[in-house]
């Protein structure tokens, strides 16, 4: 009896498999429920993969910030005229002229001096002094 058992089970099983089969529609539904759940994942690999583009363009969008913001700092302290007259005294020791040591010297008058002509160090001076005032 135990054949007669297998048998019955094995045309119940033939049955049920033609029945799978010949159902065309359920088929054909399954695989493109198959094909989409299959597009869902890859879409969803891409926006996660965007998403970690995303994240590493913030950080790097933040490094930039702050190298910026120290940047327009250290700019900052160049530029200012206390700190470059500093360097000046300090690093290169320039110091402010006395007032005995200022010269001025009047542009507009116009004296034919005969002795600093010929004079072979004031002459150059006295040619780009000229130079500056003549239209």
């Amino acid at each position: 009896m135990a054949k007669k058992s297998t048998k019955i089970s094995n045309k119940s099983y033939n049955r049920y498999k033609d029945q799978f089969l010949n159902n065309k529609p359920f088929i054909f539904t399954l695989a493109i429920v198959t094909i989409i759940f299959i597009a869902i994942l890859i879409l969803y690999s891409q926006i996660a993969g965007l998403d970690r583009e995303i994240l590493k363009q913030k950080a790097e969008i933040d490094e930039l910030n702050k190298t910026k913001i120290t940047l327009v700092g250290e700019i900052k302290a160049v530029k200012s005229s206390a700190q470059i007259a500093e360097e000046a005294m300090y690093k290169l020791g320039m110091v402010y002229p006395s007032e005995d040591q200022i010269v001025y010297i009047d542009s507009k008058e116009e004296k034919n001096l005969g002795d600093i002509n010929y004079n072979v160090f004031l002459s150059p001076i006295v040619s780009v002094l000229r130079s500056f005032t003549r239209d």
